[in-house]
């Protein structure tokens, strides 16, 4: 924390009501339009696909206590029994899943300054023990816009970023520069740091100190309007902080201050690969009622 910062208010008194105003509950998703879905449709040209997700199960490292659970079972068929003249059979599942593992989404009921959400909502009025009153990640429309990604890792001349290397705005402009390419208002952002590729190299390093984002360049992501930043590990953000003494500030900035949400473990090996700057990105998520965060498949379309 700064010499000017007051701890018991570190973003301030001014941190809402949010720029889209003091009623607004979906943020960054205001810059999307129609427009956008056209624009995203123009870079549709190969007729290329990229899931940008990883499988997750059992085994899938996660920031603890998170864990995944799936069991197996066949109703009405115990003892090898059989439904109607003609033997049908079948099974279904059902597990127990933290969405916030694998591949997933932060929604803006995630994350809180002081236990203020979004728009300086206070906690009360945003959960229960039920899930969230608001902000649930089933208000989320189907989200078709153009999306661009950045390799940082590359820009730095590494095949992987090294825990606690910051993503700065500089980063940012020369990844940019170095693509060709540029962000606009209503982007989805993917920034490559190649820490994902630790997840079958050295799993007990992947949940621990990483590269990611810095507030500075949460802050430049958040100006140039986007509406999801995307990181190829489970944080986002630099892990430890750049403040040793602060836990997640680029989360409360984007997702409480700012309203732009987050991809977290993505998968942008392939982009990198196959040199896809930019793409028809699109999401859509399960409307499970109150969640906070989700599980998620999003796709690159080129």
């Amino acid at each position: 924390m700064s010499k000017d910062q007051n701890p018991e208010k570190p973003f301030g008194d001014q941190w809402y009501p949010s720029r889209f105003g003091a009623n607004d509950e979906i943020g960054a998703l205001n810059f999307l339009n129609p427009g956008k879905i056209l624009e995203a449709i123009s870079l549709v040209r190969q007729g290329s696909t990229y899931s940008l997700a990883i499988p997750t199960g059992p085994e899938t490292p996660a920031y603890p206590p998170r864990n995944f659970q799936m069991n197996i079972v066949s109703p009405g068929q115990y003892g090898g029994s059989t439904w109607g003249t003609n033997k049908a059979g079948g099974i279904d599942e059902f597990f127990t899943v933290w969405p916030g593992m694998g591949t997933h989404f932060d929604g803006l009921g995630h994350i809180a300054i002081d236990h203020r959400f979004y728009n300086g909502t206070p906690a009360d009025e945003v959960y229960n023990h039920t899930g969230v009153l608001k902000f649930g990640t089933e208000t989320i429309p189907p989200i078709v816009t153009r999306g661009v990604f950045l390799d940082i890792a590359a820009l730095r001349g590494a095949q992987m970023m090294e825990p606690g290397d910051v993503i700065t705005p500089a980063d940012i402009e020369e990844a940019m520069e170095r693509q060709n390419v540029k962000i606009g208002s209503g982007d989805v952002v993917m920034l490559r740091t190649g820490w994902i590729t630790t997840m079958e190299s050295a799993p007990e390093k992947f949940i621990g100190p990483v590269p990611g984002l810095g507030k500075a360049a949460a802050q430049y992501l958040s100006d140039a309007e986007v509406v999801i930043i995307g990181v190829d590990q489970y944080s986002t953000e630099v892990m430890p902080a750049e403040d040793s003494d602060e836990f997640i500030p680029v989360h409360q900035l984007d997702l409480a201050v700012n309203g732009v949400y987050h991809l977290q473990n993505v998968m942008l090996e392939e982009l990198a690969r196959d040199n896809v700057n930019e793409f028809m990105f699109v999401l859509g998520l399960p409307k499970f009622v109150g969640a906070t965060q989700m599980t998620a498949n999003p796709i690159a379309i080129c």
